[in-house]
């Protein structure tokens, strides 16, 4: 393990650096009048200037001028003009030693100024403990020893006595939040922690790497396993308590930390640090494990639905032949029949004489059977899914609590009834089922169906169940996901002061009565000004008739000249060998400092192996193919690296530094405006180990799948990308805005059809951004007002009701608290717009922001129908995502995703692709190839 570098001593000449930026130099530099007396004190122009350069670094940065350091010309400008002299006879000062020795001591004495003594480390911890409790970032607190040195007035010692200050600080915290966590632990617990160490009965895996393994495919036997390894934690009786006075950036530092320990390395562990690590670790297991066992049941009861849509289409397809012949027959005979009736001649003669009884009737009795009900036949789905939900049911309610909205306290008390009719091995049915939690169709099913009620009310209220946690109307105690939405907002409390304190964190007014009166007053303009452009025809390339609405596909703009010129300078391109590139842009930005070591904070001492690591996940060659396939590394180098370097958050910040230097180059500026981004999904397929945490979405195929959710910034910058599901890309676009650490300020962000929903419409202008989105089939989209619709007669056909103002208005506060935890990180949009979407109709919160979102979305589609710039932006923006996915595409031909995902940041970390690049360029001679001496090279 190497030793404690809090920070680095890069980052500590950043954090003392002396000021350039002019509002900088303003706040800390500007001398008083008292200043400028002491000052002219002084006798000639280079001992005041000299005298007065040393009190302004004093100052701030807060430390000694160093001998012969180079002050920066705005800076030296700044203070010359202050005292009327030229900035060049600072050349002039401080000619003997003794000179500058002895304004030190005078600047000391005049405005007391202290050196740093032994004695202020007590006091300066004492400060710095608070700020380390709070924070694991070693900058965060070095630059807050670096306001209280300056507030003390004690001049900064050296970099290695700030190093060590910021380090005993940080451990100072680390001890305090391990005596935390394990203060009052029990013998028995102690020794229960200890054995999560040891090897369990007949394996050689520790009880800690047991209770990690992932569950695999949705059904009985993972669930089963969920459970398990759920008591196994919970039977330790670590009180979640012990955990809520701590900060939560610490113990997610110990719990990553847990989790790439090994029980040898936790095993070699100092006693406190070991038990406070494993205390950290089975409370956050729990927490993953109940998430998990939710999400485990709800996708396996999707997957029984959906394996009943399977049969259905099956059954469609396999009698598709069946189906055509009665309708040949049935147009034979309606043939016949009205000949008939046309000629005057007998009707059964002319069925016999066209297709004869016998046939008829066994087209009939085959058409009888071929036939289905014209809805889903619910006893008959109650049934198949019965043994598997009987199977799942006492496992999932077995070893959760639940507890309930008002509204869904009928589902709840089923919930418990059917708890403990499993409790009873069955034997205990009421006399009565309740059913009126359930939805019109299931419970006719249930008071319909003889002998099969107790099977169907059993799958009803288990496909209840799931609808309510989806909703947030029932959640789990000690969930982390599967919470109420309630307590995934910001507190009523701290909103509350948030709002007296000042505006808050969002674009909008604070009360609703303002918003309903701007939206008002601009939506009625803009419905009359374009309505009067389409009256007269003066909408480009846009038609209006009655009821039907035209836009003309936009025409390709590109001259033929400049795609001759793309070509030309495509084939001007180097080539270039993957690793240079990837050094060679590391000496650029210097990204490689961004996978810092999980303790120590420190970049990876040998930026070779880190960047082979690097390396090693981008191209799915895996660290021992990596190892195998060059010199630079062993495969122990690697894997060490690799999992204490390279985390979620260290690809992030790398993204960011890789992102900010791409929108600095010049050339960048011609790709696009800085404050546009779009976003789009990739679909990739999972199969193998990795198709248990993929799920089906019919619109792309029949198989597991994941999408790959990707901001693309207009100049060409992949800002956020993040692993979900294949639907509901939707609730996902807010989360890229919000939750990079790129410095962009996005302004305008385009998606397709898949992000748009009135929600994002809503929550997008009330956090400042404006949505624009491709909307396909605009002419089926409503338009919604705040008058009549006869008020713009040209778009009446258009327009499907007006906006229910006294909604927004009775819910304006929950939809900012809403907005306000999003913009703060207290609860992520997708996650919060995911519930509100499951939201059953009568909840008031999801209808005020539709109803916001009708609002937002008229006027889009107002400026949409009006701006042929904004068409054609959204359009080139949403190539660019489609010519990257093409991209990846290209280099990543048939893959098989085989792992469940680790990280979001980087795709190909988030999921490890199988290793057939290799196999792949042996066979075709793939323009990327295995070189011994130089691991991948582009040819």
């Amino acid at each position: 393990m190497p030793r404690r570098r809090a920070v680095v001593r890069e980052q500590l000449e950043e954090l003392l650096a002396l000021p350039v930026a002019e509002p900088e130099l303003i706040r800390h530099w500007t001398l008083s009048v008292a200043d400028l007396a002491a000052i002219e004190r002084r006798r000639g122009d280079p001992n005041q200037l000299g005298f007065a350069l040393q009190l302004c670094v004093f100052r701030y940065p807060g430390r000694l001028l160093r001998p012969r350091e180079v002050i920066p010309e705005a800076a030296l400008a700044f203070v010359a003009g202050q005292l009327r002299v030229a900035p060049g006879a600072l050349a002039d000062y401080a000619t003997r030693h003794q000179t500058r020795r002895e304004q030190l001591s005078a600047l000391r004495a005049a405005f007391g100024f202290r050196m740093f003594a032994p004695e202020h480390k007590r006091e300066l911890l004492a400060c710095l403990l608070p700020v380390a409790l709070g924070n694991t970032n070693a900058m965060t607190i070095a630059a807050a020893l670096a306001d209280e040195l300056r507030r003390r007035k004690i001049i900064a010692p050296g970099a290695s006595v700030i190093e060590r200050l910021v380090a005993a600080a940080a451990t100072l915290a680390e001890r305090q939040v391990a005596d935390q966590l394990t203060r009052g632990l029990l013998p028995a617990q102690i020794k229960a922690l200890d054995a999560l160490l040891t090897s369990r009965d007949g394996t050689s895996m520790s009880g800690l790497a047991w209770v990690r393994q992932p569950p695999g495919a949705p059904g009985h036997r993972a669930l089963a396993r969920l459970v398990e390894q759920r008591a196994v934690l919970s039977a330790i009786a670590i009180d979640p308590a012990r955990a809520e006075s701590i900060h939560p950036e610490q113990l997610r530092k110990l719990v990553r930390e847990g989790a790439r320990f090994t029980a040898q390395h936790l095993r070699a562990l100092s006693p406190l640090r070991r038990q406070a690590t494993l205390v950290a670790t089975v409370l956050d297991t729990i927490t993953r494990l109940t998430d998990e066992t939710v999400a485990l049941f709800d996708r396996a009861v999707g997957r029984m639905f959906r394996r009943a849509e399977v049969r259905e289409h099956e059954a469609l397809i396999r009698d598709a032949r069946a189906i055509n012949d009665k309708v040949r027959v049935l147009a034979k005979l309606g043939t016949a029949l009205i000949e008939a009736r046309e000629s005057g001649t007998d009707l059964q003669e002319a069925i016999a004489s066209a297709i004869g009884w016998d046939k008829l009737a066994r087209s009939v009795a085959e058409a009888e059977r071929l036939a289905r009900p014209d809805r889903a036949d619910l006893p008959a789905l109650a049934a198949r899914a019965w043994p598997v939900l009987h199977r799942l049911g006492p496992l999932f309610l077995g070893s959760l609590c639940f507890h309930s909205v008002p509204a869904a306290a009928a589902t709840l008390r089923a919930v418990e009834l059917l708890r403990s009719i499993y409790e009873s091995g069955g034997r205990k049915w009421p006399s009565s089922l309740p059913t009126s939690f359930l939805r019109p169709v299931w419970r006719e099913a249930v008071l319909s169906t003889d002998g099969a009620e107790r099977r169907i009310w059993e799958a009803a209220t288990l496909l209840a169940l799931r609808d309510r946690l989806r909703a947030g109307d029932i959640w789990v105690e000690g969930s982390r996901q599967w919470r109420s939405v309630e307590d995934q907002l910001i507190s009523p409390a701290l909103f509350s002061a948030l709002r007296e304190a000042g505006p808050l964190p969002v674009a909008a007014p604070a009360t609703a009565e303002e918003y309903l009166a701007e939206r008002r007053t601009l939506l009625e303009g803009r419905l009359s000004k374009i309505a009067a452009k389409a009256a007269a025809g003066r909408l480009d390339d846009v038609q209006i008739k009655g009821a039907e609405l035209k836009i003309t596909r936009l025409k390709a703009a590109t001259p033929e000249e400049a795609k001759a010129l793309a070509n030309r300078l495509y084939r001007m391109m180097p080539n270039l060998r993957i690793t240079s590139l990837l050094a060679e842009v590391d000496r650029w930005t210097g990204f490689s400092d961004a996978f810092t070591h999980l303790q120590s904070g420190a970049p990876a001492d040998d930026r070779r192996i880190m960047l082979t690591a690097v390396l090693a996940d981008a191209t799915n060659l895996g660290l021992t193919r990596m190892a195998e396939a060059c010199s630079v590394a062993s495969y122990r180098q690697l894997t060490w690296t690799a999992a204490w370097h390279l985390r979620e958050e260290t690809y992030r910040r790398a993204l960011a530094i890789l992102v900010n230097a791409q929108h600095e180059q010049p050339l960048a500026v011609l790709f696009g405006a800085a404050d546009v981004s779009s976003s789009d999904g990739q679909h990739f397929p999972t199969a193998g180990p990795g198709e248990a945490v993929g799920a089906v979405n019919a619109h792309y195929e029949r198989t597991a799948s994941v999408l790959f959710y990707t901001h693309l910034s207009a100049r060409q910058a992949p800002y956020h990308t993040i692993a979900i599901p294949p639907a509901g890309e939707a609730a996902y676009v807010i989360d890229g805005l919000l939750y990079h650490e790129a410095d962009l300020n996005i302004a305008t962000h385009h998606t397709d059809g898949g992000g748009v929903s009135d929600h994002n419409f809503a929550l997008a202008h009330l956090l400042g951004f404006y949505f624009a989105p491709r909307i396909p089939n605009l002419s089926e989209r409503r338009l919604y007002t705040f008058g009549p619709k006869s008020t713009w007669p040209v778009f009446e056909p258009f327009i499907a009701g007006r906006v229910d103002e006294k909604l927004i208005a009775a819910h304006w506060n929950d939809v900012l608290r809403l907005a306000t935890s999003v913009r703060t990180g207290v609860a992520s949009a997708s996650l919060l717009l995911k519930r509100l979407g499951a939201y059953p109709r009568q909840n008031g919160l999801a209808r005020a922001l539709r109803e916001i979102g009708r609002i937002e979305r008229t006027l889009f589609i107002l400026d949409w129908l009006e701006l042929p710039p904004l068409r054609r932006q959204a359009t080139a923006e949403l190539n660019k995502g489609e010519a990257r996915n093409a991209l990846a595409r290209a280099h990543h031909p048939p893959v098989t995703l085989q792992h469940e995902p680790r990280s979001a940041a980087c795709a190909h970390r988030v999921y490890r692709i199988e290793d057939c690049i290799c196999r792949r360029a042996e066979r075709t001679k793939s323009p990327i190839c295995c070189r011994p001496q130089h691991g991948f090279h582009a040819v």
